[in-house]
């Protein structure tokens, strides 16, 4: 968590894009970091999926034989979830949606995505894996954090949720896993701990 930390605060004062205060991969990673999502279901996200404090999750983005962006179903069943979020990225949310609109409105070299992401380049493009693979490696190198992918975004965040206490059930179902197990064995360590935990709980609850 701590090395997550370092790593966001470094994105968040150092943003190379072209427009510097449109912090597009800070808010990526932290997106991801509160919510759990793999990256191919984040880049799909159009502003229209929030409602509320909630987000509902019903595509990808994938690619086709020539290697273009395209949209695509989800993993399973499971996958097709809405999830709550927190105030905190919510807050962010809104004060991005707000500068991607004055640069959209105000600079006609900032173009707006046909289909209305929330994760849109300057371009008004979709992000690539590739782009955002190399983007991210150079931001952990300079902020001298291990690159680890961005799936330890989704990693951590079900991480924190164990060890807050959330049930795997809940974890599960905001991952959008195919099952529990899938999430049990996923996070076997994490469970086994605090199945440990409950059980002292439970021991010194009975020695009274």
């Amino acid at each position: 968590m701590e090395e997550l930390n370092k790593l966001l605060d470094f994105m968040k004062a150092n943003e190379h894009q072209r427009f510097p205060d449109y912090q597009l991969y800070y808010m990526l990673m932290y997106f991801l970091s509160k919510t759990g999502l793999r990256i191919s279901e984040a880049l799909a996200l159009r502003w229209e999926d929030i409602v509320g404090d909630k987000i509902t999750i019903d595509k990808q983005t994938s690619r086709d034989d020539n290697n273009k962006v395209k949209l695509s179903t989800l993993k399973n069943a499971a996958s097709y979830r809405t999830i709550k979020i927190d105030q905190d990225l919510l807050r962010e949310l809104i004060k991005f949606k707000l500068k991607q609109n004055q640069l959209i409105l105000g600079n006609p070299r900032f173009r707006k995505n046909e289909d209305g992401i929330i994760f849109q380049n300057y371009n008004g493009h979709y992000l690539t894996p590739s782009i955002i693979r190399e983007t991210i490696q150079d931001y952990c190198k300079k902020s001298g954090v291990e690159y680890k992918g961005t799936h330890v975004f989704r990693h951590t965040h079900a991480v924190l949720l164990l060890e807050s206490g959330a049930s795997l059930k809940y974890v599960s179902n905001r991952l959008g896993h195919k099952t529990i197990k899938t999430t049990a064995e996923t996070y076997l360590d994490i469970a086994e701990k605090i199945e440990e935990d409950e059980l002292q709980k439970f021991a010194s609850y009975t020695k009274r």
